[in-house]
């Protein structure tokens, strides 16, 4: 693994950024092309559900948790008040621009780990398992929150290494605004202070940072903490706590739909970070441990966008690993 920094000309960067931008582009228009289609839970074409459900939102009737998820939709009425245009053009600006900045932060953090073309097959990678996690969800404005709050976690992640702790506090304010991923920010940072690598006020920084939106927001939109979450959903998630053939087997096609998300990457992922001594990898693979609990208990699995925190860690891992492979052949 390469520890150091890698510095590429500005030609190249520039391509980069331009490669960034069309591939991630390409990415959201493979859901973009959906909105005419119909959902066949409501009955509706997705162009009419998006829209009410961003109604709804800006206007504070949303069911519980979504109401709590606005920056997207926030960013979509101010570029709409701004230009005039549909809302869901707009929406495809803001989800390319923020997939182009995640990957590139990718690119950013696998540099530190793996060489430069390595990185940039770590940013392509997740372009197309970015694909794959929305490909079962229909074009909707409110998914837009999904790709900011992995941008936010991402950014938060890539701070904390470089050691730009108020970059740090300001992914998790920005992220927590758009969904509760953001705190796997303040996580890595309690890790991290606790293994004597970052001072005590990062964490605090990062834990007031998150908290600040999130107690505006349930002010403003308050709701039972029975409706903060779906909190029985680890009964459907974790395989043989309910002996029942129907929620037994899909618990089970579930977690197999999960290992196939990122198949042979986890098994590359394992085996790079068991020869590691990057102090930081295991901090980030402790928060990624917390975020598993977490997961399981109050998301449904089946839904695979939210498997993308993992890739931060597993996909560059994972190329280090085939770099291993390559130089062992050698």
């Amino acid at each position: 693994m390469n520890g150091g920094r890698t510095i590429v000309e500005p030609s190249s960067q520039r391509w980069l950024l331009l490669a960034l931008l069309l591939f991630s582009g390409w990415s959201v228009y493979t859901r973009y092309v959906d909105l005419n289609a119909f959902d066949l839970v409501t009955n509706m074409p997705f162009r009419e559900l998006s829209l009410q459900q961003y109604r709804d939102t800006l206007d504070g009737t949303r069911t519980f948790p979504y109401q709590w998820r606005v920056l997207a939709f926030w960013l979509v009425r101010a570029g709409e008040a701004a230009t005039g245009l549909d809302p869901h053009a707009i929406d495809v600006a803001v989800k390319t621009t923020a997939l182009a900045a995640t990957a590139l932060v990718l690119y950013l953090f696998a540099t530190t780990l793996v060489s430069t073309l390595g990185a940039v097959l770590a940013a392509v990678l997740y372009l197309f398992v970015s694909a794959a996690a929305f490909s079962s969800e229909g074009y909707a404005i409110y998914f837009t929150n999904d790709y900011l709050a992995v941008l936010s976690w991402f950014a938060g992640a890539l701070a904390i290494r470089r050691r730009a702790w108020w970059l740090a506090a300001l992914a998790a304010f920005a992220g927590a605004w758009a969904k509760e991923t953001a705190m796997l920010v303040v996580f890595l940072a309690a890790f991290e202070a606790l293994r004597g690598r970052a001072p005590w006020r990062v964490v605090v920084m990062c834990a007031v940072a998150f908290a600040i939106p999130t107690g505006v927001l349930r002010t403003i939109y308050p709701a039972p903490l029975a409706e903060w979450a779906w909190w029985d959903t680890f009964r459907l998630n974790v395989p043989f706590l309910v002996w029942e053939w129907e929620v037994l087997a899909k618990a089970l096609r579930d977690n197999l739909k999960v290992i196939l998300f990122l198949n042979l990457l986890w098994w590359w992922a394992w085996r790079a970070w068991r020869r590691t001594r990057d102090a930081y990898l295991t901090s980030l693979a402790l928060t990624l441990a917390c975020y598993v609990v977490l997961a399981w208990m109050v998301v449904y699995i089946r839904e695979l966008r939210h498997m993308l925190p993992f890739t931060f860690l597993v996909i560059p891992m994972a190329v280090a690993e085939l770099e291993n492979l390559t130089a062992q052949r050698r």
